[in-house]
């Protein structure tokens, strides 16, 4: 199977929600380490990314790799994630030590589901969505979307967002 054929597998398109560990790291800070994540799992695990959404609590990616399998890529995911989230603290709370890495790893970081919503995928993969009546949730969303500045809409729309996506 190629690249484009995995991806339309829903086991590639995945919608993971933060767990408690999101109230501890301001969101800005939340959003990079996610981006160095993904970006490092590209960089790791030959990850192709088509397209992400980072928002307050949850992230959306779709993506896929010939070389190697996605729970593999996403347990990587998981593991960067929980650095992060370590070099964080360790760099903002002098008193801070390792417990916190067994914390969540004892306790998930995130909660896994399927992404099955058909206009955030199109819109991330920079597809255009019409509809032949007006919606305004779907007009919002996409002012969301193409306003976002942690969402592959950015890089199909011809600039270069925090994260390496395969736009090809």
């Amino acid at each position: 199977m190629d690249i484009e054929e995995l991806i339309l597998l829903k086991e590639h398109s995945q919608l993971l929600v933060m767990n408690d560990w999101r109230y501890e790291i301001p969101q800005e800070q939340r959003n990079i380490i996610i981006a160095n994540a993904l970006n490092q799992c590209t960089n790791d695990k030959n990850f192709n990314l088509i397209g992400y959404l980072i928002t307050n609590r949850r992230v959306f990616m779709i993506g896929g790799s010939e070389t190697t399998p996605f729970l593999e890529i996403l347990y990587h995911f998981y593991y960067l994630v929980e650095t992060g989230i370590a070099e964080y603290k360790k760099a903002h709370n002098e008193y801070d030590d390792e417990h916190h890495l067994e914390h969540h790893t004892k306790h998930k970081l995130f909660v896994r589901y399927p992404f099955y919503n058909e206009h955030i995928r199109s819109l991330i993969t920079g597809k255009e969505v019409e509809l032949v009546y007006y919606d305004p949730d779907l007009a919002r969303l996409k002012g969301y979307i193409h306003n976002h500045k942690y969402c592959s809409a950015l890089d199909y729309a011809g600039g270069e967002g925090p994260v390496i996506v395969d736009t090809t």
